[in-house]
């Protein structure tokens, strides 16, 4: 009984919109059709008033809604009510022109059930992504996820690690880099080039990176190891009490978050392999220690820190990085190697020519910046991209720790 009410209730819904559209029409056509709609709404409406009752409605919303729900929709809303995915904004102008397929609902569940959106429509009436855009709760009653199939990369690469697949779908480079780099006016390049924000997927494959002639690339273990990908870190909550906040783990999907008035680094989804993992003091990063002295500072630090200090190799609030010294240069001299440095530190030259080698170096900068892991999610094949880019800039370059 639950599923016919809500079903009936559903499509009187669904037909609303194209009664309003149709009643605003003034041909033969639409008045007929306007005239079987109104029937249609009648004849759900008759079959709702003869069999639902306030216990039906009561049964179909408990297990989410109820004062003991089988899912804890409640909890999961606080934390996603932290998430980008609900505060980051972009439905209202990223509506259309493709990009409807990830930065809006209804444009992921026109391409989960079809395999694609169309590039020349857009959606009208935008709304963030949220529990239906990846759950399928109205349609199968329970929280199962609406895709989990493996998911083609646009260079052609596989990825396919379980639940993490829902998360690819979208976290994924816009382009390929091989079609994306090339020789260019300093004049046509605006912040916004590059892999597009979250290429996160083809970090951890290894993947769709600029990769240079004649050098062998490797990635870390975890897309090998991990079943599920991305949820099995993003998602992992901390245990007991006092430990965690709805902007850490779960439907917030962020490693790091505030308890306390301090910032709080989730290691519960790295424990399983890690097993003495825990947050570098004083700052918001773990304290996996790195192989090597990658960013030649004189010091073996954390996984991250190296990582971080590569990247300041390239641009540095210091001034002196490979792109911040290039004529014309990328980057302002004052410039951080965050991903709000990325808009806040383009220099802007509106002068000169970019070499084909010096557009591949400013993607792979970017690609590892908009990864924003520092190297979690692969340090292998970052670090070895990372110094390939700055010797093809400088031959004096030493790359002799590049794993």
């Amino acid at each position: 009984m639950r599923k016919t009410v809500v079903v009936l209730l559903a499509a009187v819904l669904a037909l609303l919109p194209a009664l309003a559209a149709l009643a605003s029409g003034g041909s033969e056509g639409s008045k007929a059709e306007l005239a079987r709609l109104n029937s249609e709404v009648e004849g759900l409406k008759a079959k709702l008033a003869a069999g639902v009752s306030r216990g039906d409605f009561g049964a179909a919303c408990a297990d989410c809604h109820g004062p003991t729900p089988k899912y804890p929709l409640l909890g999961a809303r606080l934390g996603y009510d932290t998430s980008g995915h609900r505060n980051n904004d972009n439905s209202y102008y990223a509506n259309g022109q493709g990009c409807q397929k990830c930065h809006t609902n209804e444009g992921f569940i026109e391409f989960a059930a079809t395999g694609k959106v169309d590039p020349k429509s857009f959606v009208a009436y935008p709304s963030q992504p949220n529990c239906v855009t990846c759950h399928t709760q109205h349609e199968t009653w329970d929280f199962g996820l609406r895709t989990v199939k493996a998911v083609k990369l646009v260079n052609g690469a596989e990825f396919d690690i379980g639940k993490g697949n829902l998360c690819a779908a979208c976290h994924q480079a816009s382009g390929e880099a091989r079609a994306v780099v090339k020789a260019s006016p300093a004049a046509s390049i605006f912040p916004f080039w590059g892999a597009h924000h979250g290429p996160q997927s083809d970090v951890v494959n290894g993947t769709n990176a600029w990769e240079y002639r004649g050098q062998q690339y490797s990635s870390s273990p975890h897309k090998q190891i991990l079943k599920d990908g991305c949820v099995e870190c993003h998602m992992a909550l901390p245990e007991g009490r006092y430990g965690l906040n709805p902007e850490i783990g779960g439907h917030s999907f962020n490693i790091v978050g505030e308890v306390h008035e301090a910032g709080k680094v989730n290691t519960a989804g790295c424990l399983a392999c890690h097993k003495d993992i825990k947050q570098l003091p004083g700052t918001e990063l773990f304290d996996l220690k790195a192989k090597a002295d990658f960013d030649r500072d004189g010091r073996v630090e954390a996984v991250q820190v190296e990582v971080q200090g590569v990247l300041e190799l390239f641009v540095s609030p210091k001034g002196g990085g490979a792109l911040q010294t290039l004529n014309p240069p990328m980057f302002g001299p004052d410039a951080p190697a965050s991903f709000a440095g990325l808009s806040t530190g383009w220099a802007g030259s509106r002068n000169g020519q970019w070499s084909e080698l010096q557009m591949a170096a400013l993607y792979n900068y970017k690609l590892f910046v908009e990864d924003r892991s520092r190297g979690v999610h692969n340090a292998t094949y970052t670090i070895q991209v990372l110094y390939d880019a700055l010797k093809s800039l400088d031959p004096r370059f030493d790359d002799s720790l590049r794993p």
